[in-house]
């Protein structure tokens, strides 16, 4: 035991610091609160944080997602994995308590993970920061079997920055977080695209197209959810813009082609394609080898 006091007080200098132009205290009373059963606090956390986005899981729904029985618990990635499958996208923040706070003063609550421990003997748990008083410098989360639970925000730190300082926000498709850069929110989004429905993907991306029009990967996602939906005038747009921004950026390309040839236009689809030169060694080689015996089918090149 006086080894591990020795560690905490190693940890007590951690600052905790909480930026002067936040408001001072933000809470998020709404948040719904699901009192965990044993082990559980992985399952109770991700059902409060998919109520308060709107979604409506049963507890027990949410536990027969992502309890592993063996392991007494809930690992990050089925948690992810789960939320997206109760039709939200749950988007990395940066690891940092600027970042939580900025989100909660948002209007979104921030599912965490915690060791309650130490690092070389852990107790891991999931909780939901809902709150924050900058002058009294407490951290209020939905936390276990309590509702409101207030902790000294250099304390709340030290127990997030030995669990690796993990969090996520879940969000309604067509909704972005306030902090997470553009490269994760486009990750969340690909990852998103994998079991979400057309309508829900194009809301998703749209969203993303707006704040950052200047990537490429946007219109891109834009382009293929409408193409999901049926809608290639639409998609045909959306790799176009992709492509102005970036030549050489091949799955535009390669699918501009595909939706000129399957609206008729086989010479204009050539066109595209033949108008960027495609190293021989690029991933992508073979589909444009396949689509380009399509073209030339069916848009003969004229016999000299």
């Amino acid at each position: 035991m006086a080894a591990l006091a020795l560690w905490l007080a190693g940890c007590a200098g951690l600052p905790a610091h909480m930026p002067e132009s936040l408001p001072a205290r933000v809470e998020l009373d709404d948040t719904p609160f699901h009192p965990q059963l044993k082990h559980h606090c992985g399952p109770a956390a991700l059902t409060t944080v998919l109520g308060a986005s709107g979604a409506s899981p049963s507890y027990d729904e949410v536990v027969g997602q992502v309890y592993v029985p063996d392991l007494e618990g809930s690992l990050q990635v089925e948690l992810m994995a789960a939320a997206r499958g109760f039709g939200r996208i749950p988007f990395r923040i940066p690891g940092r308590l600027d970042a939580v706070l900025r989100e909660v003063g948002a209007g979104r609550p921030v599912l965490i993970l915690q060791n309650l421990g130490a690092r070389s003997l852990p107790a891991w748990h999931y909780a939901v920061v809902v709150g924050y008083d900058r002058e009294r410098r407490r951290i209020v989360m939905r936390s276990g079997a309590e509702r409101r639970k207030a902790v000294p925000a250099g304390r709340w730190l030290r127990q997030w920055d030995r669990a690796g300082r993990w969090a996520i926000v879940v969000a309604e498709p067509g909704e972005l977080p306030a902090t997470a850069d553009r490269s994760a929110v486009m990750r969340a989004l690909a990852n998103f695209d994998e079991q979400a429905p057309p309508d829900a993907r194009l809301r998703a991306w749209r969203a993303a197209a707006r704040r950052w029009p200047e990537a490429p990967l946007a219109w891109v996602g834009r382009g293929n959810a409408a193409y999901a939906l049926g809608d290639l005038e639409t998609a045909a747009t959306d790799f176009g813009r992709a492509l102005e921004l970036r030549p050489d950026y091949w799955p535009a390309r390669l699918n501009l082609a595909r939706v000129w040839f399957e609206l008729g236009d086989a010479c204009r689809a050539r066109r595209v394609l033949e108008a960027q030169r495609m190293e021989f060694d690029h991933p992508l080689i073979e589909p444009h080898g396949n689509l380009s015996v399509k073209l030339e089918e069916g848009c003969p090149k004229p016999k000299s």
